[in-house]
């Protein structure tokens, strides 16, 4: 023991009280470092190591008080709590878990008392000829638990903000704030190199980008170019923009009717009859859809159901009621329904595993807005959605009496 202690006091003397290396930790985890430096006489003369000296989040340490030698030093280190520490391409032994301090640290021949030492990468620095202090601010790490992102990352984007491993492929930066992989907080992307704010908003998601709430882009001297809000991943309301000289330019919509299933019709058995009691509608919504609707109706008389279906008049009446100025003036009153007289179950299905559950009566899940129980006839309104495509799964509820069926679906998108 006495040897120990005097092997590590010849190692890591030191004669001046001042301090020449400063290492900052600017993370929000602690780390633990290694340092290779230069001793330039004495027994233990060339490379050396030592470590581990704990930093705190947001803390400093100082060490190497004789001042740097040879005009380089090399650095290691772990995080308390992520999966990725510093590592570099220059191999010097350490020991994995103990406080250590090696001699000859770069050779194949290292002088030390610790065992089961093992050579691990270590970050060069080069310092301007002559200098021998300095200050290093450990890079921002990437961090995550587990392999799912927490914390504050750094992320380099492409011209389509497609993330890219090198800081040379990029177009731009982002930060952004990771809570167990799911983003959190509001994100904000730079241009770069120049790293000027380009964007910020908050983030649903990143695959696919689903923004969420007020988003806003700026062009690279800072003036803000638009604003919008979305609402899971979609744009709603009013776009707001701002031209080069920063005056804003007032901006209208247009809205258009786009008829996504001619009116169709089928008949669905009672519940204990042999054939189809169920059955699901695809429903492909075409691109920048802000709402649709569906209109249904329902008869055990086929002839009944003719006369109703030809009653609808879905298209017209939305057509009539978009207001081409910028807003939707629709008030789902204004809107006919035609005569129904048999009751239909009428599904909102998000997925096609939803839909294999559904038609193999099985337990399943549905959108509520969008479903109606016991539904005889209505216009049924639905705002956005995640995705385009979506389902329609109708059931007959009716142990006795099969039902003819008539459906169509419109959508009103934004151009």
């Amino acid at each position: 023991m006495k040897l120990r202690l005097l092997f590590l006091l010849i190692l890591l003397s030191s004669s001046p009280s001042f301090a020449q290396l400063t290492m900052v930790n600017p993370t929000e985890q602690a780390v633990s470092v290694a340092i290779g430096f230069y001793v330039e006489k004495g027994l233990f003369k060339g490379w050396n190591t030592k470590g581990w000296m704990p930093i705190a989040p947001h803390d400093s340490i100082t060490l190497l008080p004789t001042g740097i030698a040879g005009g380089t030093f090399y650095y290691h280190g772990v995080s308390t709590a992520c999966d990725q520490g510093y590592t570099g391409n220059y191999a010097l032994f350490i020991h994995p878990t103990e406080a250590f301090a090696i001699a000859n640290a770069g050779t194949d021949a290292p002088v030390t008392l610790n065992k089961e030492v093992k050579k691990a990468g270590f970050v060069k620095v080069d310092l301007p000829a002559g200098q021998r202090s300095y200050r290093l601010r450990l890079p921002a790490l990437n961090c995550t638990q587990q392999g799912r992102r927490t914390g504050e990352w750094l992320v380099y984007l492409d011209r389509d903000k497609e993330e890219v491993l090198k800081p040379d492929q990029a177009t731009y930066m982002r930060r952004i704030n990771y809570q167990q992989g799911v983003p959190t907080g509001l994100v904000r992307d730079y241009y770069w190199p120049s790293n000027k704010l380009q964007w910020d908003g908050k983030l649903q998601s990143e695959h696919p980008a689903m923004p969420q709430g007020t988003c806003i882009t700026y062009d690279e001297s800072g003036r803000k170019r638009e604003e919008l809000v979305y609402q899971n991943g979609r744009a709603t309301g009013p776009v707001r923009r701002w031209d080069a000289a920063g005056k804003e330019v007032i901006t209208t919509k247009k809205y258009r009717t786009i008829k996504v299933l001619e009116p169709q019709q089928g008949y669905l058995v009672s519940y204990y009859n042999p054939g189809n009691s169920r059955t699901v509608i695809p429903v492909q919504l075409p691109p920048n859809t802000v709402s649709w609707y569906y209109e249904f109706t329902a008869f055990r008389n086929e002839a009944q159901l003719q006369a109703a279906r030809a009653q609808f008049k879905l298209v017209s009446e939305l057509s009539r009621l978009v207001d081409n100025t910028g807003t939707l003036t629709l008030a789902l009153n204004a809107l006919s329904t035609p005569p129904g007289g048999s009751i239909c179950n009428v599904y909102l299905l998000g997925n096609t595993q939803q839909t294999d559950l559904f038609q193999a009566k099985k337990e399943f899940s549905y959108l509520r807005e969008g479903t109606r129980s016991s539904l005889t006839s209505a216009v049924v309104p639905v705002s956005q959605t995640a995705s385009q495509q979506v389902y329609l799964g109708l059931q007959n509820p009716d142990n006795l009496y099969g039902i003819h069926y008539a459906l169509e679906v419109v959508a009103i998108i934004e151009e």
